[in-house]
């Protein structure tokens, strides 16, 4: 992998922070890959929105519609639901809570986020060059979706 230097745009950094979160994730670090992934994944879903792709977020949160509570302000709901998919990330990079004083890392986290970076990655035209491997794992692990 070659490091980075010099100016770089927004999506070749998205690119490397999900190839480096990809190889952190297979070699079993899942905090750093959680946050590098979690990085990208935002990066990329701001790029998908500017160039009219879809932002998994958004298709998260219409397909989990259904599952709030109707009587709340949309607002609300989007919100309930936005909390929910980014906790984990939100949780690793910010002390805001100052009750939580342990955080559980768990493999599902950074995955999650990985599945979410990787389609828009590839809709904007972004290489990264631990995808082949990524895929790979996902086909030889069908437990870690249950």
């Amino acid at each position: 992998m070659t490091l980075p230097t010099g100016k770089m745009s927004e999506r070749e950094i998205a690119s490397h922070q999900l190839d480096v979160a990809i190889k952190l994730f297979l070699d079993g670090d899942y905090l750093a890959s959680l946050t590098l992934a979690g990085a990208a994944e935002e990066i990329l879903g701001r790029l998908s929105e500017r160039a009219g792709n879809p932002v998994a977020t958004e298709s998260i949160i219409d397909f989990h519609w259904k599952d709030t509570d109707p009587a709340r302000p949309d607002k609300d709901r989007q919100q309930i639901l936005l909390n929910i998919l980014n906790e984990p990330r939100n949780q690793a990079k910010h002390a805001n809570n100052s009750d939580e004083t342990h955080f559980s890392v768990e493999q599902i986290f950074p995955l999650q986020m990985i599945m979410r970076a990787m389609p828009m990655a590839k809709r904007l035209g972004a290489k990264f060059g631990n995808e082949a491997a990524m895929v790979q794992w996902v086909r030889t692990h069908p437990e870690a979706f249950k």
